[in-house]
């Protein structure tokens, strides 16, 4: 018998995979935006008066369109956070979130081009992000670290302006692709990337999520890694699906973050086991679960993520402890910090 929900939630783990704005309960949104007199707003100016109101606009026609839409369905959120004070706060409640949930590692993620329309630069709200995430990991003992987001949306001019603002600030971890996959190859943010190469940034590139057909989703991943030196891959549905680019995974050291309860609410997959996890492990693809959006969507926080994929998979605790160690090795952490991770996690399971 696999390990169960409440044992999961007593171990310590990482998260190296969750959008800051989609992790932040809308509840506490709701008292952010009180504290700070804002209101919640949809792109047509009207005013969300309830989390119901909230949830019914996010979710909309269904979870099934919301990559098509991803911006406008995101709105609300990103519309709250146009001040150095709401993005504080936003990042101080994430942290408490993910402490609730008992991540000791977060590396959270979140595109500023979308905070920039009340006036504030770039790098303020990447400088406000990092300002609220020490706070916060001050407050309720997570370490963390910044990974900052390009919309691909955008012209690869605005993401080598991302990019930059990212080195300026020095407070960044890694950069990111996000945002609607299909008709924006990686390709098009070469210079982006390599800007923050040439600092010491690292890559992650969301890729192999929603190209299209699986054999494109499969180019992106190709291409994310050729062009712009992916470091980690975020998603990879269909990784299973090729031989040459796991092998390439492989010798390469990528990492990836796999966020299989997002895949299955999004319609990505039919069920868990069509992300071949286990095959994936098997092969040596250092494979991490994560959570994505854990306040978007139900049974989505990561405790809950790992008790799903283990009973998907028919995993025990030896499978867990394979999975939550690749969290710690694929993170964007210190040498230092990893041993110390893998040390909590021995630790925790001796108690168990």
């Amino acid at each position: 018998m696999g390990p169960s929900l409440s044992e999961i939630r007593r171990l310590p783990i990482a998260d190296l995979h969750s959008h800051i704005d989609g992790s932040v309960s809308p509840r506490e949104l709701f008292r952010i935006a009180q504290k700070h007199h804002r209101s919640m707003l949809t792109p047509k100016g009207d005013a969300l008066d309830s989390v119901t109101a909230f949830m019914r606009y996010v979710v909309s026609d269904g979870y099934g369109s919301m990559l098509d839409n991803i911006v406008d369905r995101f709105y609300p959120i990103t519309g709250l956070m146009q001040t150095e004070g709401t993005i504080r706060d936003v990042a101080i409640e994430y942290l408490r979130e993910q402490k609730d949930d008992g991540v000791i590692y977060a590396e959270g993620r979140f595109a500023p081009q979308y905070h920039t329309r009340e006036g504030l630069s770039l790098e303020d709200v990447i400088v406000s992000m990092a300002d609220g995430l020490k706070e916060g990991a001050e407050k309720y003992g997570v370490k963390t670290a910044l990974i900052v987001g390009i919309g691909r949306e955008a012209t690869a001019a605005r993401g080598a302006e991302v990019a930059r603002a990212a080195v300026d600030s020095r407070e960044v971890t890694a950069l990111d692709l996000c945002g609607p996959e299909a008709g924006n190859p990686p390709r098009r943010f070469r210079e982006a990337f390599k800007i923050v190469a040439g600092a010491g940034i690292k890559a992650t590139v969301h890729a192999g999520e929603g190209a299209g057909s699986i054999r494109q989703n499969v180019a992106y991943m190709e291409e994310a890694i050729r062009e712009l030196g992916a470091d980690r891959l975020g998603h990879a549905i269909p990784l299973s699906k090729s031989k040459p680019l796991m092998k390439a995974v492989v010798s390469k050291h990528i990492a990836v973050e796999m966020n299989p309860i997002s895949n299955l609410v999004l319609r990505n997959v039919r069920n868990l086991r069509d992300l071949a996890i286990d095959a994936l492990l098997d092969q040596g693809v250092v494979v991490s679960v994560n959570s994505d959006d854990p306040s978007l969507w139900p049974r989505g926080h990561l405790p809950e993520v790992y008790h799903r994929v283990c009973d998907a998979y028919g995993f025990g605790f030896k499978e867990l402890d394979i999975l939550v160690m690749n969290s710690f090795e694929g993170a964007f952490a210190s040498e230092r910090d990893k041993a110390w991770l893998g040390q909590q996690y021995k630790a925790a399971r001796r108690r168990a």
